[in-house]
């Protein structure tokens, strides 16, 4: 097990500046390079200037809205307390204006196997891209003659890491799904006396699980161990989880077949991720 005290870390710059305006991240948890498996997981404050073309990836992603409001497309918003699950291939966006808001962000590779791109490929590209054209509005721009002049700044960036064209999957869903978390229904669990979930969805696909659980103070709640990886954010509360104390914002994550034993001192919230592996 990791643990990791969100609160305590400093906001960060960018780590997406090939897209448009101003956003600060908090790097959480990464996996590892070149894995299909690879994630990133990090917290994301974007101001109302931030802006990204309607795009796609070939990896998937959840979002957590923590504070404000995050613009997914036209008409569609991510508020705060939703989840939205945006698999790989299905297109989203623009995102723009808005408010300022907080947002948890895992992006993990998807089912077609191709992994995830890692913070530190993403910005080593980009500044590579710098020596061939112009990054304006969340898209790479090219002199006549040299290539796509207009292309998708993400994608322009993997074709320059990897060396040849993205290969996108076709999407499983027409778009994004968006979760109303708090109109999801509690319920409690026998084997665990004041502990409730709220079971929010399974994705085979990729075999992704989401959930949130509730333990009222004094509650014990132990996650059982299986072949999946676990990330667990504590949306609130103060207690110990393996004999470590948490606190609102702590994350956690835990490798497969490893139990987490949860004790809570005060009423505590935790959003829970269960991802299998691929590889």
């Amino acid at each position: 097990m990791d643990l990791i005290h969100a609160d305590l870390l400093p906001w960060g710059g960018s780590l997406v500046p090939h897209r448009q305006g101003t956003i600060a991240h908090k790097r959480l948890f990464e996996g590892c390079a070149g894995s299909p498996d690879n994630f990133s997981l990090t917290l994301a404050r974007e101001q109302p200037d931030y802006f990204s073309p309607r795009h796609r990836h070939n990896w998937d992603q959840v979002r957590f809205c923590l504070r404000g409001s995050v613009p997914v497309g036209k008409a569609l918003t991510l508020d705060a307390g939703e989840v939205g699950y945006f698999p790989e291939g299905v297109r989203y966006g623009p995102q723009e204006g808005g408010i300022e808001r907080e947002v948890l962000v895992l992006q993990f590779g998807g089912a077609s196997g191709q992994g995830y791109m890692t913070p530190d490929q993403t910005l080593a590209g980009r500044e590579a891209l710098l020596l061939q054209g112009v990054f304006e509005g969340g898209v790479f721009k090219r002199p006549p003659g040299t290539g796509k002049q207009n292309q998708d700044a993400y994608e322009a960036i993997w074709q320059q890491i990897f060396g040849q064209p993205m290969n996108y999957p076709k999407g499983l869903y027409k778009a994004p799904v968006i979760m109303r978390t708090p109109l999801f229904p509690w319920r409690s669990l026998s084997a665990w006396p004041g502990v409730r979930e709220k079971a929010l969805g399974c994705f085979p696909a990729r075999g992704l699980t989401l959930r949130f659980l509730a333990l009222d103070p004094g509650a014990n709640l132990q996650l059982a161990s299986s072949s999946c990886k676990h990330l667990v954010f504590v949306c609130e509360g103060q207690g110990k989880v393996n004999s470590q104390p948490y606190q609102t914002h702590t994350t956690i994550q835990c490798a497969p077949a490893e139990p987490l034993q949860f004790q809570a001192e005060t009423r505590t919230e935790l959003f829970v991720i269960q991802l299998a592996l691929l590889g």
